[in-house]
């Protein structure tokens, strides 16, 4: 969905010279980067790139910048970036690169306007603690403007502010009028009780006027892809290790904190699992990583990918690669190569022509073309 007009403005060439001769040859790609630094989202405690959301007249929506909530326009025709409007109220949120927007999801469009989801995290009660929080937002193309509509979701319980991390937030649409949505367990130090925990660390589905938990047992679900529309399976990072694929089943337990296949970090970690290295009594991940790789957002390929049609591509922070995986239509992995891009990538979509498009935390969009 990226017009050569918004591609020409920005475009730096890039070549493969960096990869192995087994990655290029297995997966041949053009790559091409983009300049979007005034989307980032800086703080004392890094850089976050931004969500990302391609429309259908190769326009881009991009959520995040120097306010962390504010919502951008990638005009091609303008060959600009435009600002269209802020989500996350300036005394809602710290000078922090977590209080970000996670994601935008488009549920309906028009070539003069969207129906948009936007997922963050926000400071709530008396700005004592942090919160998830999905909102309806229109978008007005003719004036480049955002409006709220409705909020559709507020996780609770509302976490101190000291442990805030892992928000999650990742949406996949179902349809116009709903949507996937993954909370993480936000740092919260009682997440091994179940009594307390309520929303966290769980995958929603939402619409306006329902909220229904699907699963539970996450720790920080931060890829979601919903397979030939019949498939959900989502990328969750771990601890130390155990970075996880999971197909997600209705009333299933995932096992955070309780198992993993990585370990805590430290011993004054928030929290320990009990069974480190296993998954034993509860749902097991069809694919997993250790050490850690800090996955991100999921997509599944289109059709003219090669041998990687219909496949799965998944973004990572720490590896600073794109990683290519074949599943089966059940949604088992079978195998996975990956092309090291020196970057960490935030966000992925797929745009009109079946690039892959991502945003990194430095601040590009890289465009990724298959070559056959």
């Amino acid at each position: 969905m990226l017009k050569k007009s918004l591609v020409s403005f920005l475009v730096i060439g890039l070549n493969l010279s960096f990869l192995s001769p087994a990655q290029a040859v297995d997966i041949d790609v053009d790559i091409q980067t983009m300049n979007i630094s005034s989307t980032v989202t800086r703080a004392n405690n890094g850089e976050r790139g931004p969500a990302l959301a391609v429309l259908k007249n190769g326009n881009l929506l991009l959520g995040g910048g120097p306010k962390g909530g504010t919502v951008f326009l990638g005009d091609g025709k303008k060959r600009a970036v435009i600002t269209m409007g802020d989500v996350i109220p300036m005394n809602k949120r710290l000078k922090d690169s977590r209080f970000a927007i996670t994601d935008i999801a488009v549920l309906s469009e028009t070539t003069t306007s969207a129906k948009l989801l936007v997922s963050y995290p926000r400071l709530g009660t008396d700005n004592k603690c942090v919160e998830v929080v999905v909102d309806q937002v229109d978008a007005n193309f003719k004036t480049n403007k955002i409006s709220k509509k409705k909020t559709w979701f507020i996780s609770k319980p509302c976490v101190p502010i000291s442990a805030v991390q892992h928000a999650a937030g990742r949406m996949e649409k179902i349809d116009e009028n709903s949507v996937y949505l993954s909370i993480g367990d936000l740092g919260y130090k009682e997440i091994n009780n179940t009594a307390k925990r309520g929303d966290l660390g769980s995958v929603f589905r939402i619409s306006e006027k329902e909220t229904k938990k699907v699963s539970f047992g996450h720790r920080n679900v931060q890829g979601i892809v919903l397979l030939d529309s019949k498939v959900l399976l989502t990328s969750e990072h771990g601890p130390r290790g155990g970075d996880e694929i999971n197909i997600i089943k209705e009333n299933t337990d995932y096992g955070w904190p309780f198992v993993t296949f990585g370990k805590a970090y430290t011993s004054t970690d928030y929290v320990k699992p009990t069974k480190a290295g296993t998954h034993d009594g509860f749902a097991k991940p069809v694919k997993y990583w250790v050490p850690s790789i800090a996955p991100t957002e999921l997509v599944q390929l289109p059709a003219n990918w090669g041998k990687y049609s219909k496949q799965l591509v998944m973004g990572t922070l720490k590896e600073e690669s794109l990683v290519f995986m074949t599943i089966t239509p059940a949604g088992l992995v079978t195998g996975e190569k990956r092309i090291n891009v020196g970057e960490r990538i935030r966000d992925l979509d797929i745009d009109e022509n079946q690039n892959i498009v991502a945003t990194t935390d430095s601040g590009k969009i890289m465009i990724f073309k298959f070559k056959a």
